[in-house]
């Protein structure tokens, strides 16, 4: 494994800490600032609205100038949104630099499929991909665990680790990434880049697979934003440390899984493995409504964590496929929207979680997944092996 791929691999980690470590502290901040759970999580659509906006144009921006200069650009300003967050004295403020966050991060994450994707080559990409869905998972992991932690003594330590961890990455994209160091490409104008985004866009398969991506991410999200919800103090009664141990399982599984599961790609073809991925996570996201308990839900949290890293590593493999002269300007497309879907999930099952509770999120995150289902099924088989 080249050191490139290593560095894109931790740089994947650590958008995803900042982004889910605010699950654990829902019930602390909303005491900080004298204010509702259910405005706190505002702070997750705060990070990621930006975050999957400016993702359509980030990519495209990497193919015209420099696929280097826009990593240290997006981890610069991702890390003084940490520090800005670290210090906020009000929810109002710290919504605004959740923004400068997700803004930093969003010229970070579609840089670096492509990069995994160049420097794996097509032998080894579903499995490089696996890895890529391993970082990012662990972040996922990461996050709330870090973020319950932190809150027990000091929520704020969380984002001055966040800032620091990302500092680290900075340092090493500047290393390791040196100037004139990256694959021939071929060198666009921003018009030029523009004009690649919106041929791109007209791909079927491309469009498919950014919907699909999205919907995962709303049922995904979905599950564990209002799962912390519904463990907290107006609910089941759980303290932070306890809610961040149990939503850790959500990505603990796939931290392990998801190299196995680019393996999987490799040798079975995307379709055979996105389907087993996207059934279980359905199953367990369903089953959700007939447990209570600590044990149960670390159990199904782990079947959607394992189910979502099949998902993953056979999307983004079947999303290099779909364009190969394109892969910056697809990668843009499929994490703007599968971002978005992170983003807009609590606002849209925010009725259904105060009309009719818990039991009908996951019922209804379930079907999404089924939905899922049959839009990757309708791709061309061609992406299937590649």
């Amino acid at each position: 494994m080249r050191s490139g791929e290593i560095v894109a691999y931790a740089a994947s980690f650590a958008g995803p800490v900042a982004g889910n470590a605010i699950l654990a502290m829902v019930s602390v901040l909303a005491v900080e600032w004298n204010t509702t759970g259910d405005a706190v999580l505002l702070a997750i659509p705060a990070f990621m609205l930006p975050f999957a906006v400016i993702q359509i144009f980030s990519g495209s921006i990497s193919t015209a100038y420099d696929r280097r200069l826009t990593l240290s650009l997006g981890l610069l300003v991702y890390i003084v949104g940490s520090i800005g967050a670290a210090f906020s004295p009000s929810l109002m403020v710290f919504l605004m630099v959740r923004v400068v966050q997700g803004v930093g991060y969003a010229f970070v994450a579609p840089v670096l499929v492509p990069i995994v994707s160049d420097i794996a080559g097509k032998g080894r990409q579903g499995l490089a991909m696996g890895y890529l869905g391993s970082t990012s998972t662990a972040g996922v992991t990461v996050g709330p665990l870090m973020g319950g932690l932190f809150a027990e003594y000091n929520w704020r330590l969380a984002f001055i680790a966040i800032a620091v961890m990302a500092s680290v990455v900075l340092v090493a994209v500047l290393v390791v990434f040196r100037k004139g160091s990256e694959s021939p490409r071929t060198r666009t104008t921003p018009k030029q880049s523009l004009g690649r985004l919106a041929s791109t866009a007209k791909n079927r398969d491309v469009l498919r697979l950014s919907a699909t991506g999205f919907l995962v991410f709303v049922s995904f999200i979905g599950v564990i934003s209002y799962l912390s919800v519904h463990l907290g103090p107006d609910g089941v009664g759980m303290g932070p440390g306890e809610i961040g141990f149990i939503l850790m399982f959500s990505g603990l599984s796939g931290v392990f899984i998801s190299p196995i599961a680019g393996k999987m790609v490799d040798r079975k073809g995307t379709r055979c493995c996105v389907s087993l991925g996207l059934v279980v996570a359905a199953g367990a996201t369903v089953s959700m409504q007939f447990v209570g308990g600590m044990l149960p839900y670390i159990v199904l949290l782990s079947l959607i964590g394992f189910g979502s890293s099949f998902v993953w590593s056979a999307l983004l493999t079947m999303l290099m496929r779909a364009d190969p002269s394109r892969k910056d300007e697809s990668s843009s497309i499929f994490n703007s929207a599968r971002f978005m879907g992170f983003a807009v999930s609590p606002v849209l099952l925010a009725p259904v979680y105060l009309g009719y509770g818990f039991d009908t999120v996951v019922v209804v995150c379930g079907l999404v997944y089924v939905i899922c289902l049959l839009l990757v099924l309708s791709t061309r088989r061609t992406l299937d092996r590649g």
